[in-house]
């Protein structure tokens, strides 16, 4: 789909130094309500032969709750490793202090990654920028730390700009422009209290569930399908979507396909008949049943949407304008639930901020990020501020 990002004001940083020893040291220093100190290590020669096994060993290692939190630095080193060819023979200090909250759906990982992975690579004699930076850290989320995460986050953490709203065509990842916000409105996020995690099961089977509607639809369309291959992938040719559920539109969903997709389908019955999925970081589960009509329609209509809010801000701004866009956020934030991603906090700031309405100068507001809990996001007029005050307030009084 094409996304918005707008990044925030906190920010986690890293600071790096080479040690003489062979051992690399992390120091984790969280700011705020929860502060903590977390302290992980683990041997340069180690590092290198899990590296050499592959990202599941690297994953392994630190898959336990209490070192689970060092994924994020010790994968963005071990895809460094693995994708760089950096030699990991001297040893680090790796101190992080972060002022992102963790776990408000506002990319707190991220924002890790991202910070450890460049901090690392300069200390190495390894120039890592931009949108690779990016790239390499969704590697690291995916591979190492476990979470089926798409690039949103890690690219708005590398290029974000303040005050604008990257946009990003997740094809995988073509960076369309950075888009200025009216003077005339505002965004802002209140914090529903309930944690967000990308890495939970949630987001996990709505993806799954979305690449098994693409496996369905590829097949509805009669495309030449392969596999599944050694890792269990299939291959489609398909010169039209090119492999994205978002090309294939509304107008064809409703009028070729309608009739196509399963409102459920177990895992097994859906390796029976179609082998596999085409996606490289999640596995269908035989003993699962998986919403696919949703789960599919859901990124097909929902790029609809962000294209429709992207013209609207490009175009000469008026009533009608914000009106519209905020209409297309319930959407978006109907859409998110009708998925299970969305809570009961975050349904009802949603809905809190709909009773406000336009004559308090509130026009729309939706879950954010991988869903499930964490923030939301409201659109209103520059003059809101104290109507937002006063619904997040009632929320906290709730």
């Amino acid at each position: 789909s094409l996304v918005l990002q707008w990044p925030i004001a906190q920010a986690t940083f890293a600071a790096v130094q080479r040690a003489g020893d062979e051992v690399i040291r992390i120091e984790s220093r969280v700011a705020g309500p929860e502060a903590r100190v977390r302290r992980a290590e683990i041997g340069c020669s180690e590092l290198m032969d899990l590296s050499r096994l592959g990202y599941d060993a690297v994953a392994e290692r630190f898959s336990g709750e209490r070192d689970r939190w060092a994924a994020y630095v010790v994968g963005a080193l071990a895809v460094l490793v693995a994708e760089r060819d950096l030699e990991s023979r001297h040893g680090m200090r790796v101190l992080l202090s972060s002022r992102v909250p963790e776990g408000k759906g506002v990319s707190s990982s991220a924002a890790l990654e991202v910070a450890a992975m460049q901090a690392m690579a300069e200390v190495s004699g390894v120039r890592v920028r931009g949108e690779e930076l990016a790239a390499l850290c969704q590697i690291a989320e995916n591979r190492v730390v476990g979470a089926a995460c798409g690039i949103m986050d890690q690219m708005t953490a590398a290029i974000g700009r303040q005050d604008k709203l990257l946009s990003l065509l997740c094809q995988p990842a073509e960076v369309v422009g950075f888009l200025e916000i009216p003077s005339a409105i505002r965004l802002w996020g209140i914090d529903s209290g309930i944690r967000h995690a990308v890495s939970g099961s949630d987001y996990t089977t709505v993806r799954t569930g979305a690449c098994m509607g693409y496996r369905i639809l590829a097949d509805a369309r009669g495309l030449a399908v392969t596999g599944p291959d050694s890792s269990g992938r299939m291959a489609i040719e398909d010169p039209s979507w090119r492999g994205y559920l978002a090309n294939v539109g509304v107008g064809d969903l409703e009028s070729r396909f309608g009739g196509v997709l399963p409102e459920s389908l177990s895992g097994g019955e859906f390796i029976a008949r179609y082998g596999g999925t085409t996606d490289t970081v999640t596995r269908v589960d035989p003993s699962h049943d998986y919403a696919v009509r949703v789960s599919t329609e859901h990124p097909i209509r929902e790029h609809a949407r962000v294209v429709r809010f992207a013209n609207l801000l490009s175009e000469p701004f008026d009533d009608d304008s914000l009106e519209e866009m905020g209409l297309l956020m319930y959407a978006s934030h109907a859409s998110y639930s009708a998925c299970g991603l969305g809570s009961e906090g975050t349904d009802r700031l949603v809905e809190l901020v709909r009773e406000a309405g336009p004559r308090s100068g509130l026009f729309g507001a939706k879950i954010t990020g991988g869903g499930s809990g964490g923030t939301v996001a409201v659109l209103g007029r520059a003059e809101a501020a104290a109507a937002l005050e006063e619904i997040a307030g009632r929320y906290a009084r709730e």
